[in-house]
């Protein structure tokens, strides 16, 4: 019976799962009608995704979301890897090229070589 439903339409995607959590996370804000208009809407428009038969367009639409939570990941990964790293390391930036640079905390005055255009810079760590 449910897949006669979703014959030839575009079904369930993370998307329209996205949609209707965030519907029923606004639905519980209490705000009275206006919030739960504002659901209904996004809960509306993550059903009339899921009944589309223009598949194609749907696809693209899913593949613009999952780019766009790939990216929000990676920055809170890149960001939460960076915090680990000051506990460590002391990051230098090339005056020359702009290059990061990573240097060993506690090493004193050390001269460091930047390894894209072979600037030496003399910093304390």
């Amino acid at each position: 019976m449910f897949r006669q439903i979703f014959l030839g339409r575009n079904g369930p995607d993370q998307l329209s799962l996205a949609l209707t959590v965030l519907a029923f996370v606004i639905n519980i804000i209490p705000g009275g009608y206006i919030t739960f208009g504002i659901s209904l809407a996004v809960l509306a428009f993550a059903v009339f995704r899921m009944f589309s038969r223009d598949i194609a367009r749907r696809q693209k639409e899913n593949f613009y979301f999952i780019n766009l939570v790939n990216r929000i990941k990676m920055w809170y990964h890149n960001k939460k890897a960076r915090r680990q790293q000051l506990r460590f390391y002391r990051i230098f930036v090339c005056p020359k090229c702009g290059q990061k640079l990573r240097v060993p905390k506690g090493k004193g005055k050390v001269a460091i070589k930047c390894s894209r255009c072979g600037e030496r810079i003399i910093k304390n760590t």
